[in-house]
């Protein structure tokens, strides 16, 4: 029944401590899969045995251990096996053997054998498949509920147990042996020998272990005692002192006991050889590093790193190193391995958007998330203080306009919309009264706050180096299983504060990506955050709240400096709090005094070995992680991890980054980016628009496109004022002419309310229907203009046609409009159907094309290519070609035949648009075309840059080079910051008068609210 073990025991003695908890668990553990647990009972104290493969070492870290054999002076012995078969597959349990402990008389003694035993599961295995066939056949509840049990009870690994009651009196051990059957719930049997036994027979029955094979098991009946793994605490059981009189350990002096672990070794310990060993679990909260130069910090770092990446490679390890040597030795030693992902400031293309709000999470939500965490960064790297509240209250602002239609805006995006902001030349795609009110606030606040806010972000904003470090997300999964991330954000390359935002950049994506893999339910992969010199971001909230939370999302952080000074003692106190696992290397003074509290029973003794641990070597504390675990500090000398830099291998790993990853600037138009629609027009002047087409359909007793300004100001409802300042801005560009005629003013059309269609429809059938067009929407409230003429711009409509209320325009409901000639139908068919499937479509609620009558058939057939999905966006129209009279007709007529109304087919759905003012005047066709500015070309300067661009401004030049703003004044060249550059630039067009005065340029403009400002400009 029993085999000889080839494993090799050792016997001890062991004497439990009055301050140690022990659980089944931990003895498993320590003791091993196969062992006894003896007592023998003197006349005064009852003796611990034990016979395990484990060393005494190991032992020590939770008894007092001496080398000792269990008693064999015995003469009997009683075998413990089960009275009947059936009961070999019930769960056997056994109560409260302390109290049989108690029991035992002096000179006697109790032996139990443990072994995991797989023949026990095949046994029961065995019996369910049989009991199945059985209950398929009669269907018995007994039979399933018996199959049930025994299902349950193999979920567990299955101990098979020898136990053996000792003592030198026969009926004395018959008694005892009785006795115990109280404390067993199944009756159990005793082998007991008639007569006396020598000392070779107790000897092989106390250190022979059970073994139990399965051709055995078979042949003969079942009958052996055995319990799951959940019952094995009922048999093993370590007495308490205070309650059975036992011998007692009074533990080292110093602190020698090394917490059992199997993961990886960081180092031994170097007072007893015995090896330290960490798990995932003990860094699930997280670990504190801490020594000064020389102590061995990065070794250490660096031995983490390997050996948790071998033991774990499923897991993330992310190092960041804001000075950069740890970073370029980690990845030219990790070169060949394919995961690594190293991300150098200068060198290679790998960026991070800390501005971005994360994905897969409620929009609302990530919002939210990003401004609280993107204002902390401001905060700090912009040293926001309390009184700069308007600053403060611009920059979040403006980010959120930005969020509301993007969740990766950058830098330079943040810079151009307070820019463009302040200067009236974007306006928002937003019908909420609250964001109006908002945004008078916002262009109402004193200039130098905005000064104060661009001047903070330009650097950011227009720097290359930093534009491309901060520009996106270049890695789309930071989470990929097996990923080494290693950032190199030294602050020798790029500067303490761009370091700063590097390293809270990445930390932010990392804290974003754990939160949604949780949200999203996926597999939560550990990842392990290494941050060298973590001081630079200890101000931030974040990191106390991963410190607190992290755990639940498996994100482990190991935050690592060189002296308590470098963080504010509140943090401090947390990170004691919140780290499972701390390494206290080389200190002194007032460093060794704080960190001694992380053990308050051995503060004196920390306080005076920090001072003198040698390099590579530091004190450690592990949490106990389950009841039983050892808490004291310990010695580690830890494994020394010697990097070697290779500049060779680490460009060969530059060269592969920046292969597999390319940073591309997004170069989308912030304005185009907040409202699409101003990608394809200008800025729309609602009310200036709605001034012209009145003066254009106006007549008068004198002639067509004449209006008096009373009647104008009737039609549209508004006051005088409201509209003199329009007036007078397009009297003075040539739009509208005024005169005085009995009193009245009388306005009379001249260009201006068709903007550039001819570039929109070049052929003058095309331009004709444009026309038309365009004053068939503007009757019907909308503002209509030809979409730009520009190269960048490879998709976009012939008009853009947005919908108002009151002056307020509403961008959801603009219709994109293609003008479709009977020459374009018949040549170019397919063009026209390509206009409809354009990319420019996305950016509109509908799209409307317009022809003539008379081909309107062809329009209606290439209508009939598209799909239903596309029809309910697409509509077609047509105009009825009015005929004109040849014949010469005096003024009066044919003014009056131009304004007529021609008549027009309904949409090809069926319904009819509104009627439509159709005719157009000479005055309107021989109108001067509009000079398009394309892009400045690009000189060379040999002195001083490049050339980028150029304009005039009432007669001034204003150049912008490669490394300077100029402004040239009768014949004299001044230098302007690059931030007056771009405010002269949104203004230029609304300047009313520039002049030199005393050192400086004093500007005097209209805002985009039709108010009178004034701006100086320092030259220098």
């Amino acid at each position: 029944m029993f085999g000889r073990s080839k494993l090799r025991f050792f016997s001890y003695e062991v004497s439990p401590r009055v301050d140690a908890k022990y659980n089944a668990d931990l003895l498993l553990r320590t003791l091993g899969n196969t062992f006894a647990l003896g007592f023998y009972r003197d006349e005064k104290l009852l003796h611990i045995y034990t016979k395990t493969i484990a060393t005494d070492s190991t032992l020590r870290q939770f008894f007092d251990v001496k080398p000792s054999e269990l008693p064999n002076s015995f003469k009997y012995f009683a075998l413990a096996k089960l009275k009947k078969e059936k009961d070999f597959y019930e769960v056997h349990e056994f109560n409260d053997l302390q109290s049989f402990l108690s029991s035992l008389e002096a000179g006697q003694g109790m032996l139990v054998w443990f072994a995991l035993e797989p023949t026990l599961k095949e046994l029961h295995y065995s019996k369910i498949n049989k009991l199945q066939q059985i209950a398929q056949q009669s269907q018995s509840e007994k039979h399933k509920q018996q199959i049930q049990m025994m299902r349950d009870k193999v979920k567990d690994p299955l101990y098979l147990i020898k136990l053996a009651l000792l003592d030198s009196e026969r009926k004395r051990l018959k008694m005892t042996a009785k006795q115990f059957e109280a404390y067993s719930t199944l009756r159990l049997s005793w082998e007991i020998p008639l007569f006396k036994v020598n000392n070779n027979t107790i000897y092989k029955i106390i250190n022979t272990p059970p073994k139990l094979s399965y051709l055995y098991a078979v042949l003969n009946e079942k009958k052996w005692v055995h319990v799951p793994k959940s019952n094995v605490s009922q048999l093993l059981i370590i007495p308490d002192p205070s309650v059975l009189p036992t011998t007692v350990g009074r533990g080292a002096l110093l602190p020698t006991v090394i917490p059992e672990r199997a993961g990886f070794r960081v180092g031994v310990n170097p007072e007893t050889g015995k090896e330290v060993h960490l798990e995932i679990e003990d860094l699930e909260r997280h670990m504190y590093v801490i020594g000064g130069t020389g102590a061995g910090k990065t070794s250490f770092l660096a031995t983490l790193i390997t050996r948790f990446m071998k033991t774990y490679p499923e897991s993330v390890v992310v190092l960041i190193d804001p000075n950069g040597d740890f970073a370029e030795q980690l990845a030219s030693s990790m070169a060949d391995y394919e995961k690594l992902i190293y991300v150098d400031p200068v060198q290679t293309t790998i960026s991070v958007n800390p501005l971005s709000i994360p994905e897969g999470i409620p929009h609302e939500q990530a919002e939210l998330l990003a401004e609280s965490n993107v204002k902390e960064i401001f905060e700090q790297l912009f040293a926001l203080k309390a009184g700069a509240v308007y600053v403060e209250y611009v920059i979040i602002n403006a980010l959120k306009i930005l969020y509301m239609k993007t969740r990766n805006p950058t830098f330079s995006d943040l810079y151009n919309v307070i820019l463009k902001l302040r200067s009236g030349e974007l306006d928002l795609p937003i019908n909420d009264p609250l964001w109006e009110e908002k945004l008078q606030q916002f262009q109402e606040l004193e200039e130098t706050t905005y000064v104060s806010a661009l001047s903070r972000l330009e650097e950011y904003a227009t720097n290359p180096l930093l534009k491309r470090l901060f520009s996106s997300d270049s890695i789309a999964d930071v989470l990929e299983p097996g990923n080494l991330i290693v950032i190199n954000a030294s602050n020798a390359y790029i500067g303490d504060k761009a370091s700063f935002l590097m390293i809270a950049g990445w930390v932010y994506k990392l804290w974003y990506s754990v939160l949604i893999r949780r949200a999203l339910k996926r597999k939560l992969i550990p990842v392990l955050t290494i941050i060298d010199e973590f001081e630079v971001i200890s101000d931030l909230t974040v990191v106390d709240t991963i410190l607190s939370q992290a755990r639940k999302f498996y994100m482990h952080l190991v935050l690592a400096h060189q002296h308590t000074g470098q963080v504010k003692p509140e943090l401090l106190k947390s990170i004691f709090s919140n780290t499972a696992v701390k390494v206290l290397m080389r200190t002194a003074g007032d460093d060794a005094k704080k960190l001694s509290e992380v053990d308050q029973d051995f503060a004196s003794k920390i306080e005076k070995i920090l001072p003198k641990l040698e390099p590579g070597e530091a004190v450690m504390t592990v949490m106990p992680r389950k009841q039983g675990d050892p808490a004291t500090p310990f010695k580690d000398k830890f494994d020394y991890m010697g990097l070697k830099f290779d500049q060779s291998k680490l460009d060969a790993v530059i060269k592969r980054m920046k292969e597999r990853y390319r940073t591309e600037e997004r170069k989308e138009d912030v304005t185009a980016l907040v409202n699409p629609l101003l990608k394809y027009i200008e800025k729309p002047d609602v009310f200036e628009q709605e001034i012209l087409y009145n003066v254009y359909t106006g007549r008068t007793d004198n002639g067509n496109h004449t209006i008096y300004l009373v009647d104008l100001l009737r039609k549209l409802g508004v006051d005088r004022d409201q509209v003199e300042n329009i007036i007078n801005k397009l009297e003075a560009s040539g739009f509208i002419s005024v005169e005085k005629i009995k009193g009245k003013k009388l306005l009379t059309y001249g260009k201006g309310l068709f903007g550039n269609v001819k570039a929109a429809a070049p052929s003058d059938e095309g331009r004709k229907l444009a026309m038309k067009v365009m004053l068939k929407y503007m009757k019907d409230k909308y503002y209509v203009a030809p979409a730009k003429q520009t190269s960048d711009l490879t998709a976009r409509p012939d008009l853009v046609a947005i919908p108002f209320t009151n002056s307020t325009l509403n961008y959801d409901k603009a219709v994109a409009i293609e003008i479709e000639s009977c020459n374009e139908l018949s040549v170019h068919p397919e063009q026209v159907v390509h206009n409809w499937r354009k990319e420019s479509v996305k950016d509109f609620v509908e799209v409307h094309s317009w022809t003539y009558e008379e081909c309107y058939d062809k329009l209606q057939q290439l209508y009939g290519q598209l799909s239903d999905e596309e029809k309910k966006i697409i509509k077609i129209f047509s105009f009825k070609v009015r005929q004109e009279n040849q014949k010469t007709e005096p003024k009066e007529q044919k003014a009056e035949a131009a304004q007529k109304k021609a008549e027009e087919t309904g949409e090809f759905n069926g319904k009819a648009p509104g009627a439509l003012t159709g005719g157009l005047t000479a005055n309107e066709n021989k109108q001067p075309k509009e000079v398009v500015q394309g892009a400045a070309t690009t000189e060379t300067n040999g002195k001083l840059g490049s050339l980028l661009e150029s304009f005039e401004v009432q007669g001034i030049k204003v150049v912008r080079y490669s490394d300077r703003a100029t402004v040239t004044i009768d014949g004299k060249e001044y230098i302007i910051t690059t931030l007056d550059y771009n405010y002269l630039k949104n203004i230029k067009d609304r300047v009313l008068s520039l002049k030199l005065q005393d050192g400086k340029i004093v500007i005097v403009y209209e805002d985009s609210r039709g108010k009178i400002q004034q701006k100086e400009i320092i030259l220098q």
